[in-house]
């Protein structure tokens, strides 16, 4: 029976070339995209999976209130997992993770380079997360202080094909750190990743923290990352309960005396990728979101492939009445032919999954860039190509499925005496399905033009500094700020360099947070201000217009304890006057003098524009961690190749300059706003060429179907005008009800996403005209190529045919 149905299958493909090829292409668009989709939505919730004892691993994060402020933050104080460990049996295991406060410069004989992912953890950090040793003991590899594990890709980049246990390196010039293991290199798909793994016990014994880890002092420094493994069927919400009573028997006068108001909790480990984005994260996270969008984008690009086909199966369903109505008369039942039509479409939806899967080989690498992975096909995996066919199987059932019920349910009596005419399924489903995809594509275009443009008003938005032209470098370490003022001198001498200042902090970086006391205010009152510290010509290199006062200034030596602030830093205070008003760092207060205010800065944009701006504080200080360059713009080039060279005279023990462009760096904040808008981009074209493959269909259907019908009009005096508009009207009417519903819909979405922003677009009325005008004039190009056809076509040929 099988091989009955896949031979009349496969002669009715033959048979109906253009048709089949159009449902082909159709459903293989639809399900590249379904592929591409279920490939990135199983990388991201992939993440922290490998790890063994994964359920009962959690982090610790905080939500607290400092001077009224709400703060998010991942990092916890490094005596909290110790003091809890300690007072909660049903913790098993704890550990801490804390990266260093910069890159450090790691040397092996002539080998120098500054490496990121430098980490400190706990020996019980084996214990914990499953990270593989090639060589070495896990149980003692990190107890000892100044010993390190390193990854198989850091073994090889300083030692080649020597093993680099027992061998040592140097640490910033000046830390020796003994190599006890080689690990494996960490997963892409992991919401950490380090290349050297050093012991806990190295940040006292080498002086790397100011003080003993206390909880009196540290209890309320944030500076580690503190994991959780508890024990067999202990409870994390019992365990949370109990954070109140922890913090109020160990830190209760100093959360008072600081007026800070603590809420640890956990977070499940493999929640953190998709569902974390705090302050101070270890790295950047995704967002669940793009799991929701990138999900919906994949069940409407199915969902109109398979209504294509639906349109296309029941428009040219007189073509099978016949072919019903005599396998009916012999003997076939509605379940025989149900069963037929379902082959059928599956075996299409076998061959469209084939070119789908050449398409998604085409796409990968334009999707990787769209999404930011690095994801490929990999056809050994047990489960990948069951899942593709099951895919084609299930698209093939679902496009197929109503043409099947539909044409199984024709009576052979009104099949063979001719009641049945062409077209006669019910156009209203039809016409329902064809308003469904382009409220889709509509859809898409407004939101694809509106995305972009929120991002582009955002990346040219006047931010109270000039971005163009600066150049920031890395500082490496203390020896290469004490060499900053004879590196500035020398670029100086150059006409290429305009000008030259240093920081702890440039607009776009992750902001310092400090409580300030401002004259006249108790300092349980301290609000929590932005700060940077920053050294001579720092206003003058960003170009930040002054409202009042002055910058710092090497004629005055009061300068050194001067300060600059913000005019939302004054409207807060309601400071008439603010120059000459002096503030103290709080928590600095018994170790400095106050800060005069010197200058009121005009506001400018010291995060993203995701934020508002706050009040700032600019602290006059030595050389920082940054050194901020602004180079001509007609000579860029120039100044950089001049920036290198000094480098290399200056600093000649250090590896090149790192650097980056400031206005490069202030676009990477909008890089989710890239992402949403090459997703609404991508689902725009995709819907459009599905919707266009339809209506080229329908429209070679209609016009076929109407052809004696043009004739007669044509022989009775209609123009070729007529003709067209006869043949558009139909389709034109459904676009303009499709256009009024996705204008409703995208207005509404949209409205709710800009809502996010406090600094925004208006939605404009000409959006929704272009994608609806966009929409219109692309049906009409589809619709139009049969509706010229067959208004050019003779009518004598016309009416002489059968």
């Amino acid at each position: 029976m099988f091989g009955n149905y896949l031979i009349a299958a496969i002669r009715h493909l033959l048979k109906y070339k253009s048709s089949s090829a159009i449902n082909v292409l159709g459903l293989a668009v639809g399900m590249a995209c379904c592929v591409l989709i279920m490939l990135f939505i199983q990388d991201e919730l992939s993440y922290d999976q490998h790890h063994k004892k994964q359920e009962r691993i959690y982090r610790i994060a905080e939500s607290a209130t400092v001077a009224g402020n709400p703060v998010e933050v991942a990092t916890t104080p490094p005596p909290w997992g110790p003091a809890l460990a300690e007072d909660y049996p049903q913790i098993e295991r704890f550990t801490r993770l804390m990266p260093p406060v910069s890159r450090w410069l790691i040397q092996y004989d002539s080998k120098r380079y500054y490496e990121q992912d430098f980490v400190f953890a706990d020996s019980s950090v084996f214990d914990v997360f499953t990270i593989p040793l090639i060589q070495g003991n896990a149980k003692s590899a990190l107890t000892e202080p100044n010993t390190v594990v390193v990854s198989e890709s850091m073994g090889t980049k300083y030692f080649g094909d020597e093993s680099p246990v027992g061998k040592v390196l140097i640490c910033d010039d000046k830390y020796e750190y003994t190599i006890t293991g080689i690990m494996r290199d960490m997963p892409v798909n992991s919401h950490f990743r380090f290349d050297f793994l050093a012991s806990y016990a190295s940040l006292e014994s080498n002086r790397l923290y100011d003080e003993p880890s206390t909880m009196q002092t540290q209890g309320l420094n944030h500076s580690v990352y503190t994991y959780l493994l508890l024990k067999e069927n202990a409870s994390p919400a019992d365990l949370e309960s109990e954070f109140t009573g922890f913090l109020v028997k160990h830190l209760s006068e100093q959360l008072k005396s600081t007026g800070i108001e603590a809420r640890p909790y956990l977070q499940p480990l493999t929640d953190i990728h998709l569902y974390s984005n705090l302050e101070l994260e270890i790295q950047a996270n995704s967002d669940i979101r793009y799991v929701y969008i990138f999900s919906s984008l994949a069940i409407f690009v199915l969902l109109i492939a398979c209504m294509n086909f639906m349109n296309l199966s029941t428009a040219r369903s007189a073509q099978r009445a016949q072919e019903v109505g005599i396998r009916k008369v012999l003997g076939a039942n509605r379940n025989q032919l149900i069963k037929q039509f379902t082959v059928e479409t599956i075996i299409l939806s076998m061959i469209a999954l084939l070119v789908a899967m050449g398409l998604v080989h085409l796409l990968m690498p334009l999707f990787n860039m769209m999404s930011g992975k690095a994801i490929t096909v990999n056809y050994t995996t047990t489960w990948l190509v069951p899942i593709f066919v099951a895919i084609a199987v299930f698209t093939g059932i679902l496009a197929g499925g109503y043409p099947a019920f539909f044409l199984s349910s024709f009576r052979p009596v009104a099949v063979l005496t001719g009641a049945l005419k062409a077209g006669a399924s019910n156009p209203i489903l039809r016409n329902i399905l064809i308003v469904f995809q382009f409220v889709v594509t509509i859809t898409m275009i407004v939101g694809t033009v509106v995305v972009f443009s929120q991002l582009e008003y955002m990346q040219n938005k006047k931010l109270g500094f000039d971005k163009e032209n600066v150049i920031v470098v890395r500082m490496p370490d203390a020896k290469a700020i004490s060499g900053y003022s004879a590196y500035k001198n020398a670029v100086l001498q150059y006409p290429e360099i305009v000008n030259v200042s240093s920081s702890t902090n440039v607009p776009g970086g992750r902001p310092r947070i400090a409580l300030v006391q401002p004259e006249g205010m108790k300092e349980e009152q301290s609000p929590a201000y932005q700060i940077i510290r920053a050294d001579f010509d720092f206003i003058e290199t960003l170009d930040i217009r002054m409202v009042s006062g002055r910058s710092f200034s090497r004629d005055f030596s009061t300068d050194s304890t001067a300060c600059m602030i913000n005019e939302t830093a004054v409207r807060r205070l309601g400071w008439d006057n603010p120059i000459g008003k002096t503030f103290r760092i709080t928590m600095l207060s018994d170790y400095y003098p106050p800060y005069k205010v010197i200058g009121v800065m005009a506001d400018f944009h010291n995060q993203s524009l995701h934020q508002q701006i706050e009040p700032l504080i600019v602290l006059f200080s030595g050389p920082g961690s940054l050194m901020e360059i602004r180079i001509k713009g007609e000579n860029l080039t120039r100044g950089v190749e001049i920036l290198h060279e000094q480098w290399q005279r200056t600093f000649p023990d250090h590896p090149e300059m790192d650097y980056y462009f400031l206005d490069q760096n202030l676009n990477q904040l909008y890089l989710s706003e890239h992402r949403l808008g090459s997703v609404f981009f991508s689902g725009a074209i995709l819907s459009i060429c599905i919707a266009c493959l339809g209506l080229f269909g329908l429209s070679s259907f209609t016009a076929e179907q109407r052809t004696r019908e043009i004739g007669i009009r044509k022989v009775l005096g209609a123009k070729i005008t007529d003709i067209i508009r006869l043949l558009s009207w139909n389709f034109t009417k459904l676009i303009l009800l499709a256009f009024v519903i996705g204008t409703l819909l995208s207005y509404y979405g949209l409205h709710m996403w800009l809502e996010r922003f406090p600094y925004r677009i208006g939605l404009n009325l000409w959006v929704f005209l272009l994608a609806g005008g966009n929409a219109l004039l692309i049906a009409w190009l589809t619709v139009g190529f049969h509706a010229i056809t067959a208004a050019t076509s003779k009518p004598t040929a016309v009416l002489q045919s059968d």
